[in-house]
């Protein structure tokens, strides 16, 4: 039996290095709830062969009602100049921009690694040195410091006051249980997302 379509188009944003089951599932869980699934994992990104695999992506964002991006350990491909965004971080940014509704998870690792690091210090010569965390880099297949970085955009770390930021909520997950169980929750009823598109129309 086909699924009833609402016409609602979700861009998924995620690295796919070791998440590739994930992705399958979890395309198939939105596409069952009768959205149009935007994922480059799954080929459905409209393509122009005109443009750059960084401009499409940004570009399926521009067009997307809503976003779903995953903070991974992995940083992603697309990094085009040194100091540069992946192309995952660059969709993030353009549905910030857009002021689209955005639900976004995190690996755990990601958060343990920023935990780990946050309000740590160094000894040097006896006396204690807070370590600037923004000055600390590892980019490898364990944990890319990077993705810390979209982390703390994602909760507006920087805004203040803290009571004043919105849209601002990131979902921890340990596995994809976890995963499944946000994504039935905030996407089962079509039309409470309709709602919040239309809310954030106006």
């Amino acid at each position: 039996m086909s699924v009833k379509r609402n016409n609602i188009k979700v861009f998924v944003a995620s690295t796919v290095y070791n998440f590739q089951s994930n992705l399958d599932r979890i395309y198939n869980l939105l596409d069952g709830f009768g959205y149009d699934v935007f994922m480059s994992h799954k080929g459905t990104i409209p393509l122009d062969s005109s443009k750059s695999c960084a401009t499409m992506c940004t570009d399926g964002v521009e067009i997307c009602d809503v976003f779903l991006g995953f903070i991974r350990p992995d940083y992603g491909s697309g990094v085009l100049e040194k100091g540069g965004d992946s192309i995952t971080h660059m969709e993030f940014k353009t549905a910030v921009k857009r002021n689209i509704p955005r639900f976004v998870l995190c690996d755990y690792r990601v958060t343990f690694t920023r935990n780990l690091f946050k309000d740590s210090y160094v000894i040097e010569n006896y006396t204690q040195k807070k370590i600037n965390f923004e000055n600390i880099a590892f980019q490898n297949k364990v944990m890319d410091t990077r993705c810390i970085t979209m982390y703390n955009e994602a909760v507006k770390d920087k805004d203040r006051p803290a009571s004043r930021r919105t849209g601002n909520w990131v979902q921890e997950y340990y596995d994809y249980d976890a995963v499944k169980m946000h994504i039935e929750s905030q996407f089962k009823y079509p039309e409470r997302i309709q709602k919040l598109i239309d809310n954030s129309k106006a």
